[in-house]
């Protein structure tokens, strides 16, 4: 099991979708003409558990929870300063759930759920997939 080749599978699939893709975190701060209006950002937060019955980690069999947060730029007037962008926001979910399964020669994503949250604080919508992610 390569926790390198579990992010650039991820990685493969979705890069494209969104404006820009980043692993784990997005960055603290970036410049005005390098900040995207959509961002996804790939993480693997949840404990990667062997299905082996051994020791030996023999069959490569592992387990874990992956998730793709979507990031997408609120709208801003003067009515509402954080409005929500639910249709760039849905559509971004979609293509991204078209992708499931994701499969390649390490992995397969499957069970996509879709969770959808308010905002981020700094301006950005979030909807976060959680997907089982299983090693072959």
């Amino acid at each position: 099991m390569d926790i390198k080749e579990l992010y650039q599978g991820l990685w493969s699939a979705v890069n494209g979708v969104c404006d820009k893709c980043y692993l784990k975190n997005r960055p603290r701060a970036t410049s005005e003409k390098e900040r995207p209006d959509t961002y996804i950002v790939i993480r693997l937060p949840f404990p990667i558990v062997s299905n082996e019955i051994g020791d030996e980690d023999e069959y490569n069999d592992f387990s874990t929870m992956a998730q793709i947060e979507i990031y997408v730029r609120d709208k801003v007037s003067n009515k509402n300063v954080n409005e929500l962008n639910v249709s760039v926001l849905s559509t971004k979910v979609s293509k991204v759930r078209k992708l499931f399964p994701i499969s390649n020669k390490t992995f397969v994503a499957y069970k996509p759920t879709v969770r959808v949250y308010d905002d981020d604080g700094d301006g950005f919508s979030v909807a976060i997939i959680q997907c089982v992610l299983k090693t072959k």
